[in-house]
């Protein structure tokens, strides 16, 4: 054989080729279509799994994977008949070594004289450890599991042993740790969370990272329900050992949703659908646990996709609204502002209020659109009424609940301002509503756009007022202007000694401070008597009205209904 150096002087192409084939980690295919013959690298039977040449693509086919190769040969087709220039096609290939495989393969068509197509090449690429492990915690991955799950519902039809249970486990509240800790701080308790998991496991078992903090485990052998959620509980008892970044602590709270093996299985994706069904239930538990899949929960699980999708389309195509609650000045019985409250009207359902669709927004993130139209259209009615020339809506303000995933958007206060503007809306006329469950205690970050939502003249009110453990800090550290009092405080100030005593600490804690207060839930004339002895300035609730559409609005302007009869 000639020396590299002749080689390269005297230009070979073919030799180049041959180099280049050699040191590639790509398998090279060539399927002549007149000849009817296949023709592979070396490294192509290495990744195949083929030993030595191949008659045909028969060969190739015979070894792909029964859900993979309908499209695979679809494309092929294409390809052949020149509807198609070239491919791109990801599947599974069963080795010789019996394991399933995933590869890339890539081809163009070659065309004679005549534009016929007579060849198609390509290379192949083996994708397995990109596709079976996950890269930060180095747990099997989500295309993987559903192999291994395959694998084990395929051993249960045949030998009816049942005796194993999919587990969906996920790290509770993860973004807010995530948040608090960074980003550096959230992959090491990811990473440590999948260490913790994999210490406890039994064999045969596999855990595996499938989405963010959330695991499926394949726990067995397990014989019967109580053992899965014994395993659950144990792993959760686990967790409460603190995990430490950078001098901070932190306690994870495990959430898990067990579905167990049984012969009504057919695919392993309804398997891992009922476990995170279950896992869902249990997120909603306070604090959250382990709960176990029963019948009924995929029905609700598809609903809740169906009402995400709704709404979706309902942020989208206008078919939520705004109604209005007034707040009225206790002293003289006059309306001095509004609550905006959405509502939905949705085309089956009628109107939904808001904690039948709010939560969903909040989890699917739909929050954010459906919160930039509410702040929006709630200021543009006020301008609206404002133009009306009624006297008595040139003072009014307007007030509108924030979420947390709102108060988190870094962009927040550019948001607002950008509403002001195209709304033309004076700062010192929108009000901010903002629960305990918003703020983050000592967050630099949170007291940062505090302060510049108020010297841009925007009020806060901190919404809920007395319910959180850490009201009487965040109203120390943070500037709010007004309190609102929780109505559970306020139905009970005629009747237990107990509220009236709170409602009126809560008083005299925000004269102190230079506050304001409205209290919340007002419905009779004993709460509204006793919130007048104590000097409460504002309320509101169903004894001056309930939430109202701006139609219901203008006509209580109209009939100069702004003193109701309340003596």
């Amino acid at each position: 054989m000639m020396a590299q150096e002749q080689i390269w002087e005297r230009g070979d192409e073919w030799y180049r080729y041959a180099l280049a084939l050699e040191a590639s980690l790509e398998g090279f295919w060539d399927w002549d279509l007149v000849a009817g013959r296949l023709w592979g690298s070396h490294r192509w039977q290495s990744i195949t799994g083929l030993n030595g040449p191949c008659s045909d693509v028969n060969s190739w086919m015979e070894r792909v994977h029964p859900h993979d190769k309908p499209r695979f040969e679809a494309e092929l087709r294409a390809l052949r008949a020149g509807k198609a220039k070239a491919i791109h096609n990801e599947h599974r290939i069963r080795h010789r070594d019996g394991q399933w495989r995933w590869v890339l393969a890539r081809g163009v068509a070659a065309e004679d004289a005549a534009g016929r197509v007579t060849h198609v090449a390509g290379s192949l690429s083996d994708n397995t450890d990109r596709r079976t492990a996950d890269a930060l915690t180095g747990l099997p991955n989500r295309f993987f599991f559903v192999e291994h799950l395959e694998r084990r519902i395929e051993r249960g039809r045949l030998r009816g042993d049942w005796n194993f249970a999919v587990l969906a486990v996920a790290l509770d509240r993860f973004e807010r740790v995530n948040e608090t800790l960074g980003s550096g701080g959230g992959d090491r308790l990811l990473m440590e969370t999948a260490l913790r998991l994999q210490q406890m496991l039994p064999a045969p078992s596999m855990a595996a990272r499938v989405n963010g903090a959330e695991f499926l485990v394949c726990l067995e052998p397990v014989s019967s329900e109580s053992e899965a959620v014994r395993f659950a509980s144990e792993a959760a008892e686990a967790f409460r050992e603190a995990f430490v970044w950078r001098g901070h602590r932190v306690t994870p709270q495990l959430a898990a949703g067990i579905a167990m093996g049984a012969a009504e299985y057919a695919h392993p994706e309804d398997l891992m659908g009922d476990a995170e069904s279950a896992l869902a239930n249990a997120h909603c538990q306070e604090p959250p646990g382990t709960v176990c899949y029963s019948s009924g929960m995929r029905e609700r699980a598809l609903e809740k996709l169906e009402m995400e999708a709704d709404l979706d389309r309902a942020i989208r195509e206008g078919e939520l609204t705004m109604f209005y609650q007034p707040e009225v000045d206790l002293r003289t019985n006059r309306i001095i502002g509004f609550e905006a409250l959405v509502r939905w009207r949705h085309a089956r359902k009628g109107l939904l209020p808001p904690a039948e669709f709010i939560p969903l927004a909040e989890e699917t993130g739909l929050i954010l659109p459906l919160g930039d139209w509410g702040m929006a259209e709630a200021c543009r009615q006020l301008v609206e009424w404002r133009s009306s020339g009624k006297p008595e809506m040139q003072g009014t303000r307007i007030s509108v609940n924030l979420s947390a995933r709102q108060f988190e958007q870094p962009d927040l206060v550019e948001r607002v301002e950008q509403v002001l503007k195209e709304t033309r809306l004076d700062a010192g006329s929108l009000r901010l509503e903002v629960t305990e469950s918003c703020l983050i205690p000592d967050a630099v970050d949170t007291l940062k756009t505090m302060r510049q939502l108020g010297e841009l003249g925007v009020g806060l009110h901190m919404d809920d007022f007395g319910m959180g453990y850490s009201s009487l800090h965040y109203l120390q550290r943070y500037p709010f202007d007004t309190l609102k009092i929780d109505r559970s405080f306020v139905q009970g100030i005629a009747t237990d000694p107990d509220s009236r005593r709170i409602v009126q600490s809560i008083l005299e804690l925000a004269r102190s401070l230079g506050v304001d207060v409205v209290a919340e839930g007002i419905e009779d004339r004993a709460q509204l008597a006793e919130l007048k002895s104590l000097g409460c300035p504002c309320g509101q609730g169903y004894l001056f009205a309930r939430p109202m559409e701006p139609p219901a609005v203008h006509a209580l302007v109209e009939s100069g209904g702004w003193q109701p009869a309340l003596a």
